[in-house]
């Protein structure tokens, strides 16, 4: 079906299943209304999606061959964010905000399995729609992995789409390789000995510790690892003290990791183990640290990007520039190849060149189609794959 066609179909569609999701955001695991709203609408078309982790949803569309499927994951809860905007369809749950697209990757999801059952006869391969919570945190991927979806509808590709006000309205954009960083957090608490800050010497000073530990951690960058390979270290969290004539006995500090490669990753993670035991011996104090793995980084399948690059026309493809953003995406190319796509909301001139994750997010509806018609091009293409 052409562009023009799927866009005269499909157009109202797009927009009223957005903005009824955009109402209606809600928060990692506990999404009740989204699961009744995406389980109601599938029974409608015929289907019956199945219920994973709790708050999660799959549907198998079985195809005409007997080949593994292909799927099509969607995120699908939404931030604390107050909304700022007088929209009609403006947030219901006040607080909470579909400010990173998540209601418009549903909706595509939806629109694919409304197409397959408006015209059945092009069910040639078959199409596993996933429904996944927990994206913002605590990460929702792993656990429907963990519950044996690929086990039960093996899968030959997987694809993913998130909406990108840095790329034009209604543009595609993805890359081989690397694409998105992985993230990792750290927490670290420097215990020391309290006393007057008159008499410094009876005392071990938690804060003088802490800053020598912050220039040394901001050094492992700049000293630690290869100029050509892009890593980050922020330390985003810092609270110490009670007075100001009081030595600080405790101060804690957090921050994150990122990078594109496992390999490098460790080595962060090994070189912030040692300066810590360093800050400890210089300082004479006791320093804890705790890592808390978060997602892989997004490495794209080097075929099904050849496959996008031919089956999405050139006038709709630009080049997606790396970025340090994670996503739990990740976790699902681990076990299956996938390519993850950028879909462009960006248009100034309408007024939708807000950020993600801020309380102006918006886009224009139609972009949607974009996505659902690249969504039908990879099927088709993937029929060899």
């Amino acid at each position: 079906m052409l562009y023009s066609e799927i866009e005269k179909k499909y157009h109202n569609e797009a927009i009223r299943l957005r903005r009824d999701l955009h109402r209606i955001p809600e928060e990692g695991f506990d999404l009740p209304k989204t699961q009744k709203y995406l389980i109601r609408y599938l029974n409608n078309l015929g289907y019956q999606p199945e219920k994973v982790c709790g708050a999660g949803l799959i549907l198998y569309i079985k195809g005409q061959c007997n080949d593994d499927a292909i799927a099509f994951r969607a995120d699908m809860d939404a931030l604390c964010i107050k909304e700022e905007a007088n929209h009609e369809y403006v947030s219901q749950h006040p607080g909470w905000m579909h400010a990173c697209g998540h209601d418009g990757h549903m909706t595509m999801n939806l629109l694919l399995a409304k197409y397959l059952a408006d015209f059945p006869d092009q069910r040639k391969r078959s199409v596993l729609l996933i429904f996944q919570p927990g994206e913002e945190g605590p990460g929702g991927a792993k656990p429907m992995i963990d519950a044996g979806i690929f086990k039960k509808y093996p899968v030959r590709a997987i694809f993913g789409y998130h909406l990108f006000p840095f790329i034009q309205e209604g543009k595609l954009a993805t890359k081989a390789g690397p694409m998105m960083g992985q993230n990792s957090e750290f927490f670290i608490t420097v215990h020391g000995v309290s006393g007057h800050a008159a008499e410094p010497q009876r005392s071990m000073d938690a804060i003088v510790a802490s800053a020598s530990l912050i220039t040394c951690l901001q050094s492992i960058v700049s000293r630690n690892t290869n100029p050509m390979e892009s890593v980050v270290i922020s330390i985003g969290l810092l609270n110490g003290g009670t007075r100001v004539n009081v030595v600080a006995d405790q101060v804690k500090l957090g921050g994150t990791i990122r990078s594109f490669s496992e390999k490098n990753h460790q080595k962060l993670h090994r070189r912030i183990e040692e300066v810590v035991k360093g800050v400890e011996l210089t300082h004479g104090c006791n320093v804890d640290l705790e890592f808390v793995e978060m997602y892989p980084p997004v490495i794209n399948d080097e075929k099904l990007y050849q496959i996008f690059r031919e089956q999405i026309p050139p006038e709709s493809q630009v080049r997606f520039r790396k970025v340090m953003l994670s996503e739990d995406f990740s976790f699902y190319q681990k076990e299956v190849p996938g390519l993850y796509i950028g879909l462009g909301t960006g248009n100034a001139e309408k007024g939708f060149d807000k950020n993600l994750h801020t309380a102006e997010f918006n886009f224009d509806e139609q972009i949607l189609l974009k996505g659902l018609e690249a969504s039908l091009k990879l099927i088709d293409y993937t029929n060899n794959y």
